[in-house]
């Protein structure tokens, strides 16, 4: 694994530009308008698109229990037990500031061994300012875009160098309980091309997943 420094001038993507990027993304931009390392980036219409099993499991049961006039979906169908074949690939999330931001209710095992943290309790803001991750605007944007939409976004994207995974395949699934607004969203992330970090490697990636935000 190349060892890329810190990026001194990494600058949090501001309101403005997430509203702009999940627009275009609703607007059917190109990945690459979120981030050189997105690959592929659409709303999903069905599970043979997701090219994965895990993933399009996720999509089914999620299409099978969404109410076709209302959108809703109900909270007891959504548990661990009925998400069972795709657990530990599993994240929740808990929406904030109308989509702009979420927290981590859950993040899944399969996830964090390759991100080297478990991200439980923090915000997808949190995590990008402590990693100062690149990927920043595409993430939240494709979070801020499944909410104002309500309809499940797959992803492609490299990884950043410091986790042991080639790229990441991703569906967003937007949760709407009640009301016309999404509360949460219920997302699959498989690791692509995993590999081992050596000894130094998961020091470096563990000194930046565990420093102080700035």
């Amino acid at each position: 694994m190349k060892d890329r420094p810190v990026d001194p001038a990494w600058v949090e993507p501001t309101d403005a530009e997430l509203d702009a990027a999940a627009n275009a993304l609703i607007g059917g931009c190109p990945p690459a308008r979120l981030s050189p390392d997105c690959l592929a980036c659409f709303f999903a219409t069905s599970p043979d698109q997701l090219e994965n099993e895990k993933l399009s499991f996720l999509f089914s049961y999620w299409q099978k229990h969404t109410d076709p006039q209302t959108g809703h979906q109900t909270r007891a169908e959504f548990d661990m037990l009925t998400l069972l074949p795709a657990v530990g690939n599993i994240m929740i999330l808990d929406v904030l500031r109308d989509g702009f931001d979420a927290r981590y209710r859950l993040y899944g095992t399969g996830v964090a061994t390759h991100a080297g943290r478990d991200w439980t309790g923090e915000t997808v803001s949190e995590m990008n300012r402590t990693t100062r991750n690149n990927l920043a605007l595409m993430y939240r944007s494709i979070y801020l875009a499944a909410y104002r939409a309500r309809r499940p976004i797959y992803s492609l994207h490299r990884s950043p160098d410091w986790v042991g995974a080639k790229c990441w395949r991703r569906v967003v699934l937007p949760m709407t309980y009640e009301g016309d607004v999404c509360s949460q969203f219920i997302v699959g992330n498989i690791p692509v091309d995993p590999f081992e970090l050596s000894p130094e490697e998961r020091a470096r990636q563990q000194a930046r997943v565990r420093k102080a935000s700035t």
